[in-house]
């Protein structure tokens, strides 16, 4: 672990609003930022100044995307109220409304270019057109509840990784199953990540374990069991050239990873409050000279960024 303790490069301060969800935009020149009170913040990177807020839903907004086809930046609030906005500037115009009417704790995710995926009953995954916002069909992994409640999706190309209550995950390739794989140390897993080449993935929960495992011609193994020092994981972000692995823990850190070792390589602890989501950049922040921004709402009503590990160390 580095020795020396890492500072954010800089701090936005959200004042009145508590961010819960960050989606960086425009080569991270904008940081969208959902809030626990159902607004939409609109940062400029280069000013650092909050340039619109938009009121969104009344509940809290769990994630952010964006639709690149489209122009479109969607919202996901607590109730199940999918929004699609377009963006214009730093305005956003509400073009539609899905109102799937599922509470839980499961975030949006986007699959392939013109599909959206979400949570439906139970263990059923819902697929919506992103062209006409129709759904288009369901993803059901069995006909009892022996899984538990859908808690994350993650999609890249033509997989889908479905992390459940009981501890699973479960992999789909288009429209079928094409492997799972239990990790029974994790007690409720709520996060997952895969790399881009789907090649290796990470999932965490409220017990203080955190399990890599291959995806090897479509079988799941296990990889590595890695301790951390207190229970619960929020979030794990695996950067864009996966290269680190972010992880939002209960104890009020990100902790950041070697993805090749997963060695622990640092842990940001300036969260007195809690840490409630991070994000990275996809693409270099021209203002800031950072490859990979790594942006982490907290509790406090700040967003903290920094520029960690970009340089041409190997980890």
């Amino acid at each position: 672990m580095s020795k020396k303790l890492p500072s954010p490069i800089f701090t936005l301060k959200c004042d009145k609003y508590t961010t819960y969800c960050l989606k960086f935009y425009l080569n991270g020149e904008i940081l969208y930022a959902g809030t626990l009170s159902g607004e939409i913040l609109v940062w400029n990177l280069e000013s650092n100044r909050l340039k619109n807020e938009i009121k969104a839903s009344s509940v809290c907004i769990m994630t952010l995307e964006v639709l690149i086809k489209q122009n479109q930046l969607v919202s996901q609030d607590k109730v199940g109220e999918i929004k699609c906005w377009q963006i214009d500037g730093i305005e956003l115009k509400l073009h539609q409304t899905l109102s799937t009417q599922i509470i839980g704790f499961c975030k949006i995710a986007l699959y392939k270019t013109n599909m959206l995926l979400c949570k439906g009953e139970k263990s059923t995954m819902n697929c919506y057109s992103t062209d006409s916002y129709d759904k288009i069909t369901d993803f059901n992994p069995c006909q009892d509840d022996s899984l538990g409640d859908l808690m994350v999706i993650k999609s890249i190309s033509d997989y889908i990784f479905c992390g459940y209550e009981a501890n699973i995950v479960v992999m789909w390739q288009e429209d079928h199953i094409v492997n799972q794989c239990s990790f029974p140390e994790l007690e409720c897993l709520m996060a997952l990540d895969v790399d881009q080449n789907v090649t290796k993935g990470i999932c965490a929960g409220s017990s203080n374990v955190i399990n890599t495992f291959n995806i090897t011609e479509g079988n799941l193994s296990l990889n590595k069991n890695i301790k951390i020092t207190n229970p619960g994981v929020n979030v794990l972000q695996l950067r864009p050239d996966n290269k680190i692995v972010a992880a939002a823990c209960w104890d009020l850190t990100v902790r950041l990873f070697s993805w090749k070792t997963m060695k622990l390589l640092a842990v940001l602890d300036c969260h007195s409050p809690g840490v409630l989501s991070i994000a990275y950049s996809e693409l270099s922040v021209t203002f800031w000279k950072a490859k990979y921004l790594l942006a982490v709402a907290n509790k406090d009503n700040k967003i903290t960024l920094w520029d960690i590990y970009n340089g041409k160390n190997k980890y």
